[in-house]
């Protein structure tokens, strides 16, 4: 008898996720269930992306819209 896969990998970013069937979205890259693939790998997280920020002191604050960040003052 086959044992079913412990852990399913992202393959857009790498995150192992532990559970029984792939999440319905990748909590690291959003990337849809049918991205996942089974692996034995243990579940683990993937290195710090500063593309894709998760701690808001990663983020950095402007305002888009018109009126602002005009380079010449009205």
């Amino acid at each position: 008898m086959e044992s079913s896969p412990q852990s399913w990998k992202c393959t857009i970013c790498g995150f192992v996720d532990g559970g029984e069937a792939p999440p319905a979205h990748c909590p690291e890259c959003g990337a849809r269930d049918a991205m996942f693939v089974a692996t034995s790998e243990p579940p683990h997280g993937i290195a710090h992306n500063p593309i894709q920020p998760h701690d808001e002191r990663d983020q950095s604050s402007f305002i888009v819209g018109p009126g602002q960040g005009c380079i010449e003052p009205d």
